[in-house]
């Protein structure tokens, strides 16, 4: 069939393609229907919408529930960053009259850098215990070599 001979059919009997679209949309409009009652399947006709609902509440509930996991792991995280973390520790002989290594020092600093160092120094006829209050990884007193030592292995600890 050449086109000059369908444009001539077309101008003589013009409703067949109208009949063809026509029938082209009551085929699309059948699909359409049967894909619609699949979706809506099950107890009544509104089961569609009472699923929508149900999924609706679920999502508020959950948005609910997350408000609440996030403002718990803010609070958890705060927490966590005030509270000691990575004690780090140094023995050491602090006497050369001293046996061993008996003294020692530890810092206990949480991951801002405040907290204590504590050193315990043994010699043969005595133990003396010191406490030195650290922020920031610094404290207003003088500090040993051994103290300054442990708060920077501390400190490198809580980089990780």
């Amino acid at each position: 069939m050449n086109f000059a001979y369908v444009l001539k059919l077309v101008e003589t009997f013009p409703s067949i393609p109208l009949a063809f679209a026509i029938l082209i949309l009551l085929f699309y409009v059948i699909y359409l229907h049967s894909k619609i009652s699949r979706f809506t399947r099950g107890e009544n006709g509104a089961s569609l919408e009472t699923l929508i609902k149900k999924c609706v509440d679920s999502v508020a509930e959950i948005e609910k529930r997350n408000e609440v996991i996030a403002e718990h792991a803010l609070s958890l995280d705060n927490r966590v960053s005030q509270s000691v973390r990575n004690a780090q520790t140094i023995r050491y002989k602090a006497f050369e009259a001293n046996g061993s290594n008996q003294s020692f020092s530890i810092a206990l600093l949480n991951e801002k850098g405040n907290g204590v160092v504590l050193s315990t120094l043994h010699a043969r006829d005595r133990i003396s215990t010191f406490a030195k209050p650290i922020e920031k990884y610094l404290s207003t007193h003088d500090l040993t070599e051994e103290e300054q030592s442990v708060i920077e292995e501390s400190k490198k600890a809580h980089k990780r």
